[in-house]
């Protein structure tokens, strides 16, 4: 299989909600035209940030149609299919092959988890077979899956064992360092980082591409942190990396989870509040963060003009 040959930058995009958190796919279009005029090679579908999880299969179905729909010909699409039940997992896979998605993505089950490797490659087997013609990327998201396993046995066992293989969307900071561990056991496979606040250390790394929340509404952060990086300016590149993380600090001390959602007013498009259990932000948490935006310079910094209204 193919893999896509990413570059850049894929934003893992929120799923829009009205206020009664019913689906809102009607700013779709609106999202995907923003992080096209930002630069964005690629987007993941209902995965951690579009609260796929809290989101019932119709729903899923739903967003990914939208978003692969608006993206079509202008960037890559990723759909996560992660679910407790392989079966719907598989349903789903089957569904974003149907509609054009340029790939698939999953997580492990997360109430009954895998006890190891082969055990994990066996049970994402009937997800592969489901969409056969479409590139595979694991989810490695050890601090929200609970599955904790080696990914480079892994990747080692897929090789052999998936036919659809084609890398894996690695969300754990703290190991990015194995790059050179999963290229020399999954040779010509993709590797996309997964950590905003490790986006520098993915370029030293040896990453090419990386999926992001952040990346939403502050893409022009991390094209300055990579520009920097490719031209040997470190210090430019910490500068805005820094920033970054400024930005990451501000937004989980005033509104906790929900900022990755409520980030997205900030630059004009309301995708609504988050779906419960996660708790969603009161107006003064919003309006907090907008004051901390405001007085670290975070609207010049991703080239907003006018902040967005109280």
């Amino acid at each position: 299989m193919k893999c896509l040959g990413m570059n850049g930058l894929v934003a893992a995009v929120v799923t829009p909600m009205d206020k009664s958190g019913d689906l809102n796919l009607a700013q779709v279009p609106r999202v995907v035209d923003h992080l096209e005029r930002n630069g964005v090679t690629g987007i993941y579908i209902a995965g951690s940030t579009g609260e796929g999880m809290s989101l019932t299969d119709v729903e899923r179905r739903e967003v990914a149609e939208a978003y692969v729909g608006a993206a079509k010909g202008r960037m890559k699409s990723f759909v996560q299919v992660g679910h407790n039940s392989l079966k719907a997992s598989a349903e789903l896979a089957a569904h974003a092959e149907s509609i054009g998605a340029d790939a698939v993505s999953a997580t492990p089950t997360g109430y009954f988890k895998v006890s190891g490797e082969a055990e994990l490659v066996e049970g994402l087997l009937p997800v592969i077979e489901a969409a056969s013609r479409t590139p595979f990327y694991y989810y490695h998201i050890p601090f929200l899956s609970g599955v904790d396993l080696d990914p480079v046995k892994f990747t080692d066992l897929a090789m052999d064992r998936l036919p659809t293989f084609c890398g894996i969307k690695y969300s754990d900071g703290a190991t990015l360092y194995q790059l050179p561990r999963l290229q020399k056991a999954g040779p010509g496979l993709e590797f996309l980082a997964g950590s905003d606040e490790a986006y520098l250390m993915s370029l030293a790394q040896g990453f090419v591409s990386a999926v992001g929340s952040t990346y939403n509404y502050a893409a022009p952060l991390y094209q300055k942190v990579a520009a920097s990086f490719a031209g040997g300016d470190l210090e430019e590149a910490r500068l805005w990396q820094g920033r970054a993380l400024e930005m990451i600090q501000a937004m989980f001390a005033t509104c906790g989870r929900s900022s990755l959602k409520v980030m997205m007013s900030m630059v004009g498009i309301d995708c609504g509040p988050v779906r419960r259990p996660i708790d969603p932000a009161t107006p003064a948490q919003v309006s907090a963060l907008r004051s901390k935006l405001r007085e670290m310079g975070w609207f010049d910094w991703v080239d907003i003009e006018v902040p967005v209204a109280e």
